[in-house]
Order: structure tokens, then C-alpha cells, then sequence
């Protein structure tokens, strides 16, 4: 089988060494934050209003005493007086909730 073509080998390139290639290499930041703070070189942080409103409700709350002593003092009453009296039906309501 006999391939003829209009131009030699040599004229395509086939046979011959890579010709202009040129090498290129990326170099990296040696430091990163170095080369971080000359592009950035401050930043800012913006609170909204809601959200300081809701800081300082959060901070309320956790003042709050944990147990209120006045709701506790009512229920021991009633257990001592005897009068102290559950709904079954809100505890089952309550369990399956919490399932």
C-alpha cells in the first residue's frame, strides 16, 4: 500500500523535535497571608440591627433564674394540701410529642 502526499514528511513536522515550545510555570504565593492582606488590607464586620436585638434578648434570658421559685413553692403547697391534681390526658399529649 503506497500513501502519496503533495508534501515530504519533513515539511509536516513528522520526524522532526518539538519546535517553539515554551515552558511555563505559575508560581504560588510563598506566603499566603502576606499576599492576602496586600490585596484585602482590612475587613470590616457589619452587624445588623436585628441582629443586636436578638444579642440582647439572648443575654436577658440568660439572667433569668433557671427555676421559678414562686411556681415551685405554689406547686409544693398543693401536693401538701393534697390538692395538687394532674390531667392525664396533657401528660399523654406531652409524651407522644416528645416521641
Amino acid at each position: 500500500m503506497k500513501i502519496d502526499s503533495p508534501k515530504s514528511p519533513e515539511s509536516q513536522g513528522v520526524g522532526q523535535g518539538p519546535q517553539n515550545v515554551q515552558k511555563t510555570q505559575s508560581v504560588a504565593p510563598k506566603d499566603k497571608a502576606a499576599e492576602a492582606k496586600k490585596t484585602n488590607p482590612s475587613d470590616t464586620v457589619d452587624i445588623s440591627k436585628k441582629s443586636k436585638e436578638i444579642a440582647d434578648i439572648m443575654s436577658a434570658v440568660n439572667q433569668l433564674p433557671e427555676v421559678r421559685e414562686a411556681k415551685v413553692q405554689e406547686i409544693k403547697q398543693s401536693v401538701d394540701a393534697g390538692t395538687y391534681t394532674v390531667d392525664p390526658r396533657k401528660v399523654a399529649e406531652k409524651i407522644l410529642k416528645e416521641i
